[in-house]
């Protein structure tokens, strides 16, 4: 039932304003909801007033993960809230916003990711994998098909000294206001990975953008040797985007430009009317597989894709994205209003609603093997 109250004169009426969701009021609802549960949980069967309590499955899911969230300054990853003291983006209502949203569709996967437990269901696993894995089985999920250093699968090799100035250059860079990372402890660890990818495959050596793949890596696994396991793996997978030539980044971006000339033609034509190259606008996405470019929910939710399926995940995002924000950048008619727009796309609500982004990106249709087919077509017509 609408509720109403009156003000003025007889026959005026106005809606009366829903309260609004505040952080201060989620906390006080969750150290309430916290009481509730430690009552349920004693062996006593009724609270302090004597009525029977009972909390379902769900129910203690969702406060779990609301406490976690609004209750504290940092998320699981160490990373500031918006709405921290120190954080000073101005996202704060933004952010609420999309949490607000964001959070049944969490506690919803969690309940259905114990229940119908899909690690050991490969038929439901690539469903389960886009829809989203929870924080605590992450790590198993990316860790599955990671080979070991300790097998010899990837040789020695000796590393430059300039390589390893510019890897301690960048490290005190590497996310500096994570509460985890910016320990000298930590930090020591992800210059030991990143010495690894130097060492295990000399192509690479070092990459800026590298240091911020590694960070998320080993905060994620939260275990420094299959950590630097994970990160060899994937970079060697990917490890063409990284040498002098770039040659690999070059056919892909090439690719990119196939794949936005079939679904967003509009976006082409501005391309080529201000003349301007896909790898000086987006190369960034693709050689940090946008990790210094998207929200982080969206950049794990991205990862949980292309490590389990593959490369197309990267094609998928970029291709949604540009789709999500066409009409501003065909209306760009400079390049420093184009640059400005793509900039924009990595705080557009298309990035931060990372759910909605996943499922229309899952839509397309963009596999691995129409990505390799381009790429073979690529490889012909981009100069050596």
């Amino acid at each position: 039932m609408t509720a109403w109250h009156f003000t003025g004169p007889p026959g005026r009426r106005r809606r009366r304003r829903k309260p609004r969701v505040t952080v201060e009021r989620i906390r006080a609802f969750s150290l309430l909801f916290l009481l509730f549960a430690c009552l349920q949980s004693s062996k006593s069967e009724t609270d302090i007033t004597g009525l029977s309590i009972s909390f379902s499955h769900t129910e203690r899911h969702s406060f779990i993960i609301w406490h976690n969230y609004y209750c504290s300054d940092v998320d699981d990853l160490g990373f500031m809230r918006p709405w921290s003291p120190l954080e000073e983006s101005g996202c704060q209502k933004q952010y609420e916003t999309w949490y607000a949203s964001y959070l049944p569709i969490v506690v919803r996967r969690r309940c259905r990711w114990e229940k119908e437990n899909p690690r050991r269901n490969s038929h439901l696993l690539q469903r389960f994998v886009r829809k989203g894995i929870p924080h605590t089985f992450r790590k198993e999920l990316w860790l599955r098909s990671c080979p070991s250093r300790k097998d010899g699968v990837w040789q020695r090799h000796e590393v430059p000294d300039e390589v390893i100035k510019q890897i301690k250059l960048d490290l005190p860079r590497t996310f500096p206001d994570n509460k985890f990372l910016k320990t000298e402890t930590t930090r020591k660890t992800l210059g030991r990975a990143l010495f690894a990818v130097a060492e295990h495959i000399p192509s690479v050596g070092y990459c800026q953008g590298l240091n911020f793949v590694a960070g998320i890596i080993l905060l994620v696994v939260n275990d420094e040797a299959r950590a630097i396991d994970l990160l060899v793996h994937l970079v060697s997978q990917r490890q063409d985007y990284y040498g002098k030539n770039m040659i690999g980044l070059r056919r892909d971006m090439h690719v990119l430009h196939s794949l936005l000339r079939e679904h967003c033609p509009r976006v082409i034509v501005t391309l080529e009317k201000l003349d301007v190259g896909l790898d000086m606008l987006v190369g960034k996405w693709f050689v940090c597989w946008f990790v210094e470019n998207l929200p982080m929910e969206t950049v794990l939710r991205l990862w949980d894709c292309m490590i389990y399926e593959g490369d197309e995940w990267l094609f998928k995002i970029a291709v949604s994205l540009f789709r999500s924000n066409m009409i501003a950048i065909s209306s760009c008619e400079t390049i420093d209003q184009l640059m400005t727009e793509i900039q924009n796309i990595g705080t557009s609500k298309a990035a931060l609603y990372c759910h909605q982004l996943m499922m229309k990106s899952a839509a397309l249709p963009i596999t691995n093997k129409s990505i390799e087919n381009l790429r073979v077509i690529a490889e012909k017509e981009i100069p050596e």
